[in-house]
């Protein structure tokens, strides 16, 4: 049986980044004793101050997303296997390489300032009260330019202190893992499967009556060493490879022991006790909110309900989810079953980019099919009309009507001239 999923402690990158010289020496015997040499020095540089996003393959919880996470870690998935381990800030431990990355949770109103600015300027000159290791500590070779921008968060150092993990617990903190990707949609099923994750070491904070809004950072430890800051600065600068934003509130009620709730409870049928058609066809009334906000209740039914439709169903073309909608007569409200089961197919095809992309050029043949039919129905019909006129004017000019025409003469040496031809007006 294939594995689903295999848990790897670490990947280390097979050329780490530095520069190396590549030597390559052959001798040959015939036709005579030779031998050559030739070395060449190439540098395998990675980012160190920037991550694209498409470098990111999914975070947790995802970017905007409340609920209640206060006793989840948040974690951040990357494409690249080796990303945690490809740049050194210690030593090892016990043979264990320890990754130059970490992810800190800073929740609003902890006096964490944030600010872009080009890389150069990292190691200009030094702001007052705040920390940032030295040019020597950082790389030497790295793929930004000094003109690329970066991202920066500036943290209290009682903060810094509170939130940082040590250097013993930063290689827990990341782990490789590969994942059996078969049955996943097209754009995913098409990778190896290998994956980086970076785990915090901080809960998400929540809030009381109100959502605490929290920014979760993949930040640089270069140069940082023993993570050790000196004691007399009053903010640690570090550089956020990425970021993004989450909603927490303690007891909303928005967790997933809740939600399998709110699926329990919202199963029910119309008027349990009573025993109706609507019943009986599988209906339940549900809440319905409006596009212009008016809040109303409409029938729906689950798409696996057995229940055989004897209604012959409708053929005419609708392209939006409110064309799906019926109105129930008898009871005066919406049946929303069909607006429902279109708009989650489409949203289904939203997210296979690949299938999505299918469909849009399937629209765009289709189109352009009825375009070219339009316009070859349009030229038959001027064709069929200017036959007509032809016909019209070859009829009258033989009548003896006008026209710049032939007709059948005899020329001056008694020879005859061919027939009638329409030549058209001058």
């Amino acid at each position: 049986m294939e594995e689903e999923m295999k848990l790897i402690s670490y990947i280390k990158p097979s050329v780490p980044n530095g520069t190396y010289t590549i030597h390559a020496a052959q001798s040959v015997t015939s036709p005579e004793a030779c031998e050559f040499e030739e070395q060449e020095r190439f540098t395998v540089a990675g980012h160190a101050f920037t991550l694209s996003a498409e470098e990111v393959f999914s975070t947790c919880p995802v970017h905007d997303e409340s609920g209640e996470f206060g006793d989840m870690l948040p974690f951040l998935v990357l494409e690249n296997r080796t990303f945690p381990w490809e740049n050194r800030t210690c030593p090892e431990k016990n043979g264990v390489p320890v990754p130059w990355v970490a992810l800190l949770v800073v929740a609003e109103g902890e006096d964490a300032e944030e600010k872009d600015m080009p890389v150069g300027e990292l190691f200009g000159k030094r702001e007052k009260g705040i920390y940032y290791p030295e040019r020597a500590k950082l790389p030497g070779i790295f793929a930004e330019k000094e003109t690329d921008i970066c991202h920066v968060v500036d943290l209290p150092k009682k903060l810094y202190d509170e939130i940082m993990p040590s250097v013993d617990d930063l290689p827990y903190l990341c782990h490789a893992r590969r994942v059996n990707l078969r049955r996943t949609e097209d754009s995913v099923c098409a990778r190896d499967g290998f994956f980086s994750v970076v785990c915090g070491n901080r809960f998400i904070p929540s809030g009381d009556g109100k959502p605490v809004k929290s920014t979760v950072h993949l930040v640089s430890l270069l140069g940082m060493g023993d993570l050790t800051v000196p004691p007399d600065c009053e903010k640690v600068r570090l550089v956020s490879l990425y970021r993004w934003h989450v909603f927490s509130q303690k007891k909303s009620g928005e967790n997933f022991a809740a939600l399998i709730k709110g699926l329990e409870e919202n199963c029910g049928v119309i008027c349990d006790s009573m025993d109706t058609d609507l019943k009986r066809q599988g209906y339940s009334v549900k809440k319905h909110m409006t596009r212009t906000g008016e809040q109303t209740y409409s029938l729906y039914r689950p798409p696996l309900v057995p229940f055989l439709d004897t209604e012959a169903p409708e053929t005419e073309n609708k392209h939006t989810a409110d064309g799906r909608l019926i109105y129930d007569r008898e009871n005066g409200i919406f049946d929303v079953t069909y607006a429902a089961a279109w708009q989650l197919g489409r949203m289904l095809a939203l997210n296979h980019p690949a299938d999505a992309e299918k469909i849009a050029q399937f629209r765009k043949t289709q189109k352009l099919k009825q375009h070219q039919s339009s316009l070859k129905a349009s030229m038959d019909f001027e064709k069929i009309g200017m036959e007509k006129v032809l016909s019209l004017l070859v009829e009258k000019n033989m009548l003896g009507g006008g026209g710049c025409d032939e007709k059948n003469t005899d020329s001056e040496d008694g020879s005859k001239v061919g027939g009638s031809v329409f030549r058209g007006y001058c």
